[in-house]
């Protein structure tokens, strides 16, 4: 098997031959392609094509668009700092921060396309994915947040804002996925020390949440409730019609069997993020670029991410340990808001729901 390049090479010489990517690329294997740009050659071929459009203008460095992609895909999935990626592939550490950048705000501008909020069919289709796997009926998605660790050089005035509960700088990633981890919501840039449900109740998401402009007015009816379309949401979250968290306190069985099976639904968030950050270590290494540009960076790891879900790209379980080894994601507090009677009427349903279902797979 061929490797794609050797570490010790790259040491030995100072700078890689600016033809590495062409020598490279018609000799990779399937695996080798999985490993460096996490995804296969010809998904990352069709990707070359649908970002033309956006980097035809900026011909940066006489690189081809091609190769800016692979700068930009190896230097996301490794992690790998700026200077490195510039020895393997023979430019300056300051030219791979300007591919970085570009192709990363190319990637945004294929987010209408691949990160939206569902259209009613596909929005359908992902209710009833969520209530086969989970049992939840009229669950669109769960929501979730994770760190994203920042590059200490050049911090902005309020850089202590950045300061997370592990005494760590970082940003914030909300995001929403369906049942098949794909996001189609997603907040990014909050600094570290805020809390979770600041970042929601300031987000778009909530306001057109709370004005009942997210959904379709779909209801279903259980136990004499009607059920809106709603999204589940951890303990940092406040609940509302439309969002819908575990019992607190378990004062009964009903409330118990509630919250165990709201965990396993819940996973497909903590199963998403897992595999984000898996993906792509930046967000993991935090050192391919400044703050300013590492919004755009989340962004493009988000829609690479539904990329490759989509074309059910092979995902490496190996690939999960390094990443979670790298950046220890701070403890959330819990919020304790709850708005409107309407929430607990609806989460009561779901868990008789829940209680007869049991009782019937018991007879």
């Amino acid at each position: 098997m061929k490797m794609l390049f050797h570490p010790c090479m790259v040491r030995k010489h100072h700078r890689s031959s600016p033809y590495w990517w062409e020598k490279v690329k018609g000799t990779s294997s399937h695996n080798q392609w999985l490993k460096y740009v996490r995804m296969g050659k010809d998904n990352f071929m069709k990707l070359v094509k649908n970002l033309s459009p956006y980097l035809e203008a900026e011909s940066t460095m006489n690189i081809t668009i091609e190769k800016q992609t692979a700068i930009a895909l190896i230097s996301m999935a490794s992690g790998k700092s700026n200077a490195y990626i510039g020895r393997l592939f023979g430019i300056s550490k300051s030219s791979v921060a300007i591919v970085i950048e570009n192709v990363c705000d190319a990637i945004k501008s294929l987010m209408p396309q691949y990160l939206k909020v569902p259209e009613k069919s596909v929005l359908e289709r992902n209710i009833n994915d969520f209530e086969n796997k989970w049992g939840f009926p009229q669950c669109a998605g769960v929501i979730g947040t994770i760190h994203v660790p920042v590059n200490t050089l050049n911090l902005p005035e309020n850089a202590s804002d950045y300061i997370n509960s592990n005494k760590e700088r970082s940003v914030l990633l909300q995001g929403v996925v369906d049942s098949n981890y794909k996001f189609w919501d997603v907040n990014i840039g909050w600094p570290g020390s805020v809390h979770e449900s600041r970042v929601f109740t300031n987000s778009m998401l909530w306001l057109k949440g709370q004005d009942h402009n997210l959904f379709p007015d779909t209801l279903k009816e259980l136990y004499g409730i009607k059920i809106p379309i709603y999204i589940l949401a951890g303990t940092p979250y406040p609940q509302s019609h439309w969002v819908l968290g575990p019992f607190l306190n378990e004062a009964s069985i009903k409330e118990k069997n509630f919250n165990e099976k709201f965990t396993f639904a819940y996973n497909t968030i903590e199963i998403a993020f897992k595999r984000l950050k898996a993906r792509w270590m930046c967000l993991v290494q935090g050192n391919i670029c400044s703050i300013e540009v590492l919004p755009s960076v989340i962004a493009a790891c988000c829609v690479l991410h539904n990329i490759c879900e989509m074309n059910n790209e092979i995902f490496l379980d190996s690939w999960i340990a390094k990443s979670e080894n790298t950046f220890k994601q701070p403890i959330p507090l819990s919020c304790n808001i709850v708005i409107g009677p309407q929430i607990e009427n609806i989460r009561m349903a779901l868990a008789d729901h829940f209680l007869n279902l049991a009782s019937l797979s018991i007879l």
